[in-house]
């Protein structure tokens, strides 16, 4: 008997029905067009994080066919994206935000990565929705200054379809809101940690996860999304609980992944200055991520002594081989100035 196949398209969502009611019907068409070109069966999955408006109902209402799945409380967006990945039927699943448009052909190039066994991830061009300004890419990771940077990005000017590319091009890291992931590897390296929820760095902490585990994560440029920015966590959530979040997560993310004592003694004498630095700018939001980080150091090390043990590369042999794709004479630096700009050509989307 064959393995299955066909791909699931997995959507978190907290009090979203006003952003679905406007990005869904693309999805839908995504979905439909993907299932003509590649002969796969797809389904949509909402996976819903304990949403108080009529989500629900909405979505019975309007689009029976698009699977609801709920929760009895309000976690986050890793843990919501786990239960809609473990909730899928398919082997194959597109990790959506709520807030994110797609063309017909946006999912199509994705599957020319089905058959290689050593994809983890593959992740889509992200253009802005108001602009139309490429703002996600493939990713590249530099360790300086005793952290990790994550803000390099290179693009591919003339995107060949992926059965025409000489070799796949590779990100350090695949976003959770517009990325492909193959479901199997994804529950058994444990999905979006918890310890990072509700949000934040999860998806390149669970991207080096697979990384050193010896798995692939990959960037896919013929894939386009149109990604309305700005509308989920900073329209709900205050700036400085944002900043503290991310940076307690940023901390938690280099403490599960430094390898060398180099690496580490370099991040933990750089980071007290840094500290004590944005105590004198009255950066207040710095020390509640440091305080909170700390808090977590007993799940850190028993996490630590588990990755260690499955670990088949460490973090400078990734970023060495990542870096090798903004090397080949087809890329160029992703940067305000070069940035193509592919503005949203699909219908006019309700408002």
């Amino acid at each position: 008997m064959s393995a299955p196949t066909g791909l699931s398209i997995v959507i978190p969502s907290w009090n979203g029905r006003a952003l679905l009611e406007r990005f869904l019907p693309t999805v839908l068409a995504a979905a439909a067009a993907f299932e003509a070109a590649c002969r796969q069966p797809t389904e949509v999955i909402v996976a819903d994080d304990a949403s108080t408006d009529d989500t629900l109902e909405w979505l019975t209402l309007r689009y029976p066919q698009v699977c609801f799945a709920a929760a009895d409380d309000h976690r986050g967006f890793g843990p919501t994206a786990n239960r809609g990945v473990a909730a899928a039927r398919y082997p194959w699943v597109y990790l959506l935000n709520n807030d994110v448009a797609l063309a017909p052909a946006s999912l199509v190039p994705l599957a020319a990565h089905w058959a290689d066994p050593q994809v983890f991830a593959v992740a889509s061009s992200v253009y802005d929705f108001a602009s139309g300004m490429l703002s996600g890419a493939g990713q590249i990771g530099e360790f300086r200054r005793g952290f990790l940077s994550i803000h390099r990005r290179y693009f591919v000017p003339e995107a060949r379809s992926p059965m025409q590319a000489a070799r796949p091009w590779l990100t350090l890291y695949a976003s959770g809101g517009s990325s492909l992931f193959h479901r199997e590897k994804f529950l058994a390296l444990g999905g979006f940690d918890d310890l990072l929820a509700p949000f934040g760095w999860e998806d390149v902490e669970l991207s080096l996860r697979a990384w050193k585990q010896g798995y692939e994560v990959r960037y896919e440029p013929a894939s386009a999304v149109w990604h309305q920015f700005a509308s989920t966590i900073p329209a709900r959530f205050p700036r400085r609980r944002v900043n503290a979040i991310y940076e307690r997560n940023r901390l938690l993310t280099h403490w599960l992944h430094l390898d060398t004592p180099l690496e580490i003694t370099a991040h933990l004498t750089l980071l007290l200055p840094r500290l004590v630095g944005n105590l004198l700018l009255l950066r207040w939001s710095s020390w509640k991520a440091a305080v909170q980080a700390l808090a977590r150091v007993s799940a850190v090390q028993a996490r630590r002594k588990r990755l260690r043990a499955a670990r088949v590369c460490e973090l400078r042999e990734v970023l060495a081989r990542v870096a090798d794709s903004l090397g080949r004479p087809e890329a160029r630096p992703l940067t305000p100035e070069t940035a193509p700009v592919r503005p949203w050509a699909g219908a006019p989307l309700a408002r």
